[in-house]
């Protein structure tokens, strides 16, 4: 009996043990959020465009006034986190200002910024108010000017906002709002843009309702379809306006230099380009596209060592009105004829994709909500020519092609385009989360192969040199030995570099031969051929080309009469 009771008590034990272990287990908690503190946020926005680094509202920090390490900038580890700024203890672009600064009557008082580095200088701190009125919210631009040399002035621009979604939830809303400055004494006249701005396409083709909106004023939001759009500002001699970034810029006619770093000895080259962003713009989003005077580019001094100093320009920034919705509904669908002497209706669930094509028109993008279609490709009278399964995941931006398959039949190829510009590249570890890159000026370039005459094909640049690899991918797969009708799904780009020139030329390889024999018969592409309307470059030369994506595709039945297209899959 004793023996029994020993065993009994050291059951017991392992009974609590376990319990309070188990305790312990369920207690533990892991927070993954930014800011843990309970905030209810007013309506009221701030938009930092001035580099401030530092806020305080009512006399209270907001921010942690830190001393940056070296002058001008912050060491990546330098932080001092609060509870406002709680990744870096630093103003970001944006900041919502809590409800716990909004006085009885809705007023914000006594808003004060200010930089402690001198690289970017700000005037002495001051005062500044606000409103708040969740029926008609603001945002409160801070931003930049220069009245005279040697001095600045800064300014807090009310901007009303609209934080209600597009009437069509596959739209996007979008504005212009200028706030741009005038050039002064200390401003290159060849890199200041000014007066009456336009938001144009890609192409240089302004969009209505954005034409030639005066300085300190903004157009009506306009809805347009979402989708992976490169907009450019055009002040109103059609020169663009630079995107916010950190370019070295001809002095003369304010393009970048040195896209990818420095070119000879002690000199830069120019590449006739001005940057704008190539973006998704999320369905349901709210956009406002502003332009302010901005501190972040350079200009080269004349020093034969390349030496550059900072200037001041007029810069585009894309701000989201809204947090930017998360796609989980809907896809973009378009589909292009590559099948010689047959105009091509293209029907999904027996509905018009768009109008009959002739020999190499594509459709423009329609957008789905996810799910199972059927796709068919029909001829003038009805008769089906090919159909299949078309399976839309949220996100998806679909190619169809129809072509002739080595029989002769009329068949159709799908290709998934990644509109995103992301990229995993160097070591990604388990899961890659701190090797993902993003390109916001992609030269990628998908190469496809439709002559039925030729079982593959490779593509190269000069003298059959192969393509620089899209970073974080292989260069091999998306160019060389490209099988009749089959795109590449793995490392499906190449990247074409945007200062320098160079062709597209095409080969009939083989398993083990590359790139094989030069099909001298069909016309190279020229770098100047991915350039969509010559006449936007109001510069000395054209540049090189143009950035997006796109898919070259070689055409036609007979080796004899194919040739090679460029279909570019952003607006």
């Amino acid at each position: 009996m004793q023996k029994m009771k020993t065993t009994y008590i050291v059951m017991g034990l392992l009974a609590v043990l376990t319990a309070t272990s188990c305790k312990k287990k369920l207690d533990f908690q892991y927070d993954n959020r930014v800011n843990t503190e309970p905030m209810p946020l007013s309506s009221t926005r701030i938009i930092n465009l001035a580099s401030a680094t530092q806020l305080s509202i009512n006399g209270k920090k907001l921010t942690s006034y830190m001393l940056p390490d070296i002058d001008g900038y912050y060491g990546p580890d330098q932080t001092r986190p609060t509870i406002y700024f709680p990744e870096t203890g630093r103003m970001g672009i944006t900041f919502t200002i809590p409800q716990e600064f909004v006085n009885a009557t809705g007023g914000i008082d006594s808003i004060r910024f200010s930089s402690l580095g001198n690289k970017i200088g700000l005037p002495d701190s001051r005062k500044f108010s606000a409103k708040d009125n969740f029926n008609d919210p603001h945002d409160y631009y801070y931003i930049r000017l220069r009245p005279n040399i040697g001095t600045y002035q800064d300014s807090l621009v009310a901007v009303s906002r609209s934080v209600s979604p597009p009437s069509n939830p596959t739209n996007i809303k979008i504005r212009l709002l200028n706030l741009s400055s005038e050039p002064n004494g200390l401003s290159q006249p060849g890199v200041f843009r000014k007066g009456p701005m336009s938001l144009a396409w890609a192409n240089g083709t302004t969009i209505s309702g954005m034409e030639n909106i005066a300085p300190g004023s903004a157009s009506a939001y306009i809805e347009m379809p979402y989708g992976t759009y490169q907009l450019k500002v055009l002040e109103a001699s059609g020169k663009e306006v630079q995107g916010n970034s950190s370019f070295v810029l001809n002095i003369a006619t304010g393009t970048a230099m040195d896209y990818y770093g420095d070119i000879g000895v002690g000199g830069r080259k120019d590449t006739w380009l001005t940057y704008a962003p190539v973006k998704t713009f999320q369905p349901g989003g709210v956009y406002t596209i502003v332009v302010s005077m901005n501190y972040d580019c350079s200009i080269p001094t004349g020093n034969p060592n390349g030496e550059t100093v900072n200037t001041e320009g007029n810069t585009f920034r894309i701000i989201s009105d809204i947090s930017e919705p998360v796609n989980v509904i809907y896809s973009r669908v378009q589909a292009v004829n590559v099948t010689q002497g047959t105009d091509v209706q293209w029907l999904v669930n027996d509905k018009p994709l768009g109008n009959a094509l002739s020999f190499t028109q594509q459709t423009d993008y329609k957008t789905f909500v996810t799910g199972v279609y059927t796709l068919k490709a029909t001829d003038k009278s009805g008769a089906t020519l090919a159909q299949q399964e078309l399976r839309l995941q949220p996100g998806d931006n679909i190619t169809a092609w129809l072509y002739p398959a080595k029989d002769g039949k009329a068949t159709i190829a799908l290709s998934s385009n990644n509109m995103s510009g992301k990229f995993f590249n160097g070591n990604a570890g388990e899961e890659g989360s701190y090797s993902m890159y993003k390109d916001n000026t992609p030269t990628w370039t998908r190469f496809m192969n439709f002559c039925s005459e030729l079982d593959e094909v490779t593509f190269t640049t000069d003298d059959g040199q192969p393509f620089l690899a899209t970073p974080g991918s292989v260069a091999v797969n998306a160019s060389q030995h490209i099988q009749l009708g089959k795109p590449v799904t793995q490392d499906p780009n190449v990247q074409l570099m945007l200062n320098m020139p160079g062709k597209v030329l095409v080969y009939a390889s083989r398993p083990g031969i590359t790139p094989g024999d030069w099909l001298s018969q069909i016309t190279p592409l020229k770098s100047t051929d991915f350039i969509a309307n010559p006449s936007l470059y109001k510069t000395p030369q054209l540049p090189n080309r143009e950035p997006g994506y796109y898919t070259v595709a070689l055409v036609g039945k007979k080796v004899g009469e194919a040739r090679m297209i460029i279909i570019k899959h952003n607006k």
